[in-house]
Formats: C-alpha cells, sequence, structure tokens
C-alpha cells in the first residue's frame, strides 16, 4: 500500500507540472519532452519500468495524456507541417550497437523504437529552436 500511495503522490506532482507547463506557450512535442523526455519531469519521477507501469495506469496520467493533446501541433523547421511527415526513419547500425540497443531497453522494460526514441528526442529538448510554434 506505500508504494501504490507513493506513485500516486509523484503522480499528482507529475501532473501539476504538465499544467504549469501548459501555460507556458510550448507546443506538444516540448511538452512531451519535458515530462516523458529522457531528463523529463516523468522520467525522473518514475525512474523503474514497475514504477512507469504504476504511473500508466493513474488518473493523472490520462489527464496528462488530456492536456499534451491540447496543446499546439509544431511546424517543422522547413515549413512542412507535422502532418506532412511520416514518422519513419531507417537507420542502419553495426550489429554491436544493435545487441547493445536490444540489451539496454529489456533492462530498461521497453521496446527498442521506445529506446531509440527516447535516445534521439534527448538533444532536441537541447534545440528547441529547431521546432516552431505552430497553432
Amino acid at each position: 500500500m506505500q508504494k501504490k500511495s507513493t506513485v500516486e503522490l509523484r503522480a499528482k506532482e507529475a501532473l501539476a507540472f504538465a499544467e504549469k507547463l501548459r501555460a507556458t506557450g510550448l507546443n506538444w512535442v516540448q511538452a512531451h519532452n519535458a515530462l516523458f523526455g529522457p531528463c523529463g519531469k516523468c522520467t525522473e519521477l518514475f525512474p523503474t519500468a514497475q514504477e512507469r507501469a504504476a504511473f500508466i495506469k493513474t488518473q493523472q496520467h490520462r489527464r496528462i495524456q488530456e492536456l499534451i493533446g491540447k496543446l499546439p501541433r509544431p511546424i517543422v523547421s522547413d515549413g512542412k507541417s507535422i502532418d506532412e511527415v511520416s514518422g519513419r526513419i531507417l537507420v542502419r547500425v553495426p550489429r554491436s550497437v544493435h545487441a547493445s540497443l536490444l540489451t539496454e531497453a529489456e533492462r530498461e522494460g521497453v521496446s527498442l523504437n521506445q529506446l531509440c526514441l527516447a535516445k534521439l528526442s534527448a538533444p532536441l529538448q537541447a534545440a528547441p529552436a529547431l521546432v516552431k510554434r505552430g497553432a
């Protein structure tokens, strides 16, 4: 029972953070990264796969997803809307890198895609000028 209340308290903290983000004028990509990216608030509050799984089941997580979904959609720097890009890329890596990524994803309790997305998103947080605020 102690573990559950700890998750609930941290979920409330995450929701409060998300509500503050909403007032900053960020688009949904920037807000998502601030919450769920490698250095994001939820990533820090729920560091283990078990804690993240418990958080995802909370009402606060559902509310956070609703808040993010209502934020403005970004415009990609080349003038295309985010709806005009496919969301798919193909990256060829050495087998050793692939094996290391698979091992890390399993250890973290996430899919290989989720791990790679987190790793690719980290530099984007440091360079928000690459994504312009859009309606």
